[in-house]
């Protein structure tokens, strides 16, 4: 805690040592081999809020689905099309040591509208049985885990923004502590029922992280390794002073041991003062920042942008997201050389 009262959080378990300075060294610690990508979102030509770009019949099947909230639609979809991609991974777990892990911010808050005016409107008995367990978020994660055979940790995270990219974050931590030795990181949106500040998200995105020493002995290159560092910013208090200093300071030291000083920088930013502080801090060496686009209305868009860069054949790059919340995610990505993967999509 500064001497001013505001304090600067990071949501990691210790330093990464210094990416980049010295050829072909990266961390020993916090990567997680991505070996599978699914996507499950609107085209971009085409905006989520019509509906007309996603069938539940033609994705998931005619039974079981019709009445699952339509993050959770989307997320069996995304996961679907990962474990595909990563090939035999299921082979190299056991089931007891699947984990999955899943950000949101507004999965399941059309539903809670509706659960909200039936009960006002008439009464809490006239809840749809059907439906009425999804109104804890942690169930649609659940669900995911159910679909693969996957009773290992079963962890829904909701930070404003990164929810997504922590639950990479996550994931390192459980290979690190032994709590698993494959896991489904992912983040899934559904359209607030009346979005006032940002942009609506609709759609899913799941990785399948692997230890990097699993991934080497099956022969699983995948498309890259990741580690991802957070960080919690108080926005008050940023504006000038030791507050600001400290949190500069932290910014740029955590955007170093990344090695934001060797790759391009992409950064999805909204207008907000803390936004400006971490554009102004993360050293930017190579070439100006890219600007990947502005944050929406919930934690979807970050971890689509990581799977872009994840596939992206333009090499290693540092994804940078804060938001006015006081929420900021960092996201190295080394890139496996050579890999032309695509993984599937909606």
């Amino acid at each position: 805690m500064s001497r001013d009262g505001v304090g600067v959080v990071d949501h990691a378990p210790g330093p990464l040592p210094s990416v980049g300075r010295v050829a072909g060294r990266m961390p020993p610690a916090g990567q997680v081999v991505v070996t599978g990508i699914g996507v499950c979102a609107p085209p971009v030509e085409r905006p989520a809020a019509d509906g007309a770009w996603f069938d539940v019949r033609t994705q998931l099947g005619r039974r079981g689905y019709k009445y699952l909230p339509a993050a959770c639609q989307y997320l069996l979809v995304a996961g679907r099309h990962a474990l595909d991609d990563a090939g035999d991974c299921l082979d190299a777990a056991a089931e007891q040591d699947r984990g999955v892990v899943v950000g949101t911010n507004n999965g399941v808050a059309a539903l809670h509208d509706e659960q909200d005016r039936t009960v006002i409107a008439e009464h809490a008995s006239e809840l749809s049985p059907v439906t009425a367990p999804y109104g804890a978020v942690n169930v649609l994660t659940s669900r995911l885990s159910m679909e693969h055979g996957f009773t290992g940790i079963s962890l829904t995270l909701i930070s404003p923004l990164v929810a997504g990219l922590e639950s990479v974050q996550v994931g390192a931590r459980a290979f690190a502590a032994g709590r698993a030795t494959l896991l489904l990181a992912g983040a899934m949106e559904q359209a607030v029922p009346a979005p006032e500040v940002a942009a609506p998200e609709e759609g899913a995105v799941v990785l399948v992280l692997e230890p990097p020493e699993q991934a080497e002995a099956r022969g699983a290159a995948g498309y890259g390794r990741c580690a991802v560092r957070t960080l919690l910013l108080p926005p008050h208090g940023l504006a000038a002073g030791v507050a600001r200093e400290r949190a500069v300071a932290v910014v740029r030291e955590t955007a170093r041991s990344l090695g934001a000083d060797q790759v391009p920088v992409y950064a999805l930013l909204d207008d907000s003062a803390v936004s400006e502080l971490v554009a102004g801090a993360v050293p930017a060496a190579v070439g100006p920042v890219r600007d990947a686009g502005p944050p929406t209305a919930g934690s979807l868009t970050p971890m689509l942008r990581l799977a872009d860069r994840l596939r992206a054949a333009d090499g290693d790059s540092l994804l940078v997201t804060a938001a006015g919340t006081g929420n900021v995610a960092m996201v190295r990505i080394w890139r496996t050389a050579g890999s032309t993967r695509r993984s599937a999509g909606c």
